[in-house]
């Protein structure tokens, strides 16, 4: 059918229509619907609408009509095959936007599915499908998928380059990006590398919340050289003739508890004789303290985190894990100490270490400061959240001394 242009103009054309045609053409444009209401509709549309449509003239400001009664009333009329091609006559081509969106969708599949087979080694296909499903690379990128797929390749090329124990961030960032500030914060790849070792990468990182430090020492990086990130050991054993073994053998043999510092884990690291053999890890260096003061020499091997665990206390959790060490882990009897133990039994197979209710309720009439921050539960002990909540205030560490000092007075294992 062929368009009468001198009638359609009559009828929708000229300015007094045209908010009313653009409401109609972005209609058609996500697919159509059987009605549209115009609220605030002026005399002009109304009027319009009425002519079309031979409806006698109604009162109200808004404005409902059906679009296929327009369609065929157009069609029955000669004025136009439909309310499309009428659209298309006064003000050009509708966009299909239902048609462009599904277009869309398939571009960023096929970004993401580009690149499944470099991720899969890695066991970072999570990876790509959380930054599928949340959008952050979309976002990143600007929804432009050729960035997108510029910023997926330097990811992964930078988490292909991973571990590499001891190499500086500016150092990783220059190799792999050509840009010694790559890898900073605040860059589009640092958010997505940083995303994947935090979540994916190697397992991933316990805590919800990690630093800096402790997200790029997941895979051996040291960031702005990492002498302020420290861990506090004691009669730590160890073995071979490296560096950082020589120094604590004879740290030991003093009876000296030893701070660590993250780079000298990364590039020092000591060779652990932790095989099969108990490590007990504390919340509080005053553990550590009179440990040394009491047992001396005889006492087992332990290390203290100084609150929540840092870059270093987790590299050295990792080492001592894969050195075939049994963690014994406890921290302070509040909500701080029990989110802590859920981020450390999120990552390794530890046991709580004098951290249930039974030892919170043999140190009832202990008293301590109230409780404070957010609650936290205790899924390795059912009855220890319950039982602190009545409780009301804290038991510290300091305050169950001759109970962890008796348990690590105990003969070594062999």
């Amino acid at each position: 059918m062929s368009l009468d242009r001198e009638r359609l103009q009559r009828l929708l054309g000229g300015a007094g229509t045209e908010r009313l045609r653009r409401r109609l053409r972005e209609r058609l444009g996500r697919g159509g619907g059987d009605t549209l209401t115009l609220t605030r509709s002026t005399p002009e549309e109304r009027a319009a609408v009425e002519r079309l449509l031979g409806r006698a003239p109604r009162s109200g400001s808004s404005l409902r009509v059906s679009l296929p009664e327009i369609d065929a009333t157009l069609a029955r009329a000669g004025i136009a095959p439909g309310l499309r091609a009428a659209l298309e006559a006064l003000d050009g081509p509708i966009r299909d936007q239902q048609a462009e969106q599904q277009a869309e969708t398939r571009r960023w599949q096929a970004l993401f599915e580009a690149v499944r087979e470099r991720a899969a080694p890695l066991g970072l296909e999570t990876w790509l499908d959380e930054l599928a499903a949340r959008g952050l690379l979309k976002r990143l990128a600007r929804r432009d998928p050729t960035r997108a797929a510029a910023l997926l390749e330097q990811s992964l090329t930078v988490l292909e380059a991973l571990p590499d124990p001891g190499l500086n961030r500016s150092t990783l960032a220059a190799r792999c990006l050509g840009d010694a500030h790559g890898l900073d914060p605040g860059q589009p790849a640092a958010a997505l590398v940083r995303r994947a070792l935090h979540r994916h990468w190697r397992g991933g990182i316990g805590d919800d919340r990690p630093d800096e430090r402790t997200i790029w020492a997941h895979a051996g990086i040291l960031v702005g050289g990492d002498i302020t990130s420290t861990v506090l050991v004691y009669q730590l054993p160890v073995q071979g003739d490296t560096p950082g073994s020589r120094m604590l053998r004879i740290q030991n043999q003093a009876g000296e508890p030893t701070y660590l510092t993250l780079r000298q884990l990364l590039r020092h690291p000591p060779r652990w004789d932790c095989a099969d053999r108990e490590v007990f890890v504390c919340e509080n260096p005053t553990v550590v303290a009179e440990a040394a003061e009491r047992l001396g020499t005889e006492c087992a091997p332990l290390v203290s985190t100084g609150g929540r665990p840092g870059a270093a206390v987790w590299l050295l959790l990792e080492q001592l894990r894969d050195a075939g060490a049994r963690l014994q882990y406890r921290a302070d009897f509040d909500w701080a100490g029990l989110s802590i133990m859920n981020s450390v039994l999120a990552r390794f197979e530890a046991h709580p270490w004098r951290m249930d209710a039974a030892t919170l309720q043999r140190h009832a009439e202990v008293s301590g400061p109230p409780l404070e921050g957010p609650t936290a539960a205790a899924p390795w002990d059912p009855d220890l959240a319950p039982a602190l909540a009545a409780r009301g205030t804290a038991l510290h560490e300091e305050r169950l001394l001759d109970e962890l000092l008796a348990d690590l007075s105990r003969p070594p294992d062999p």
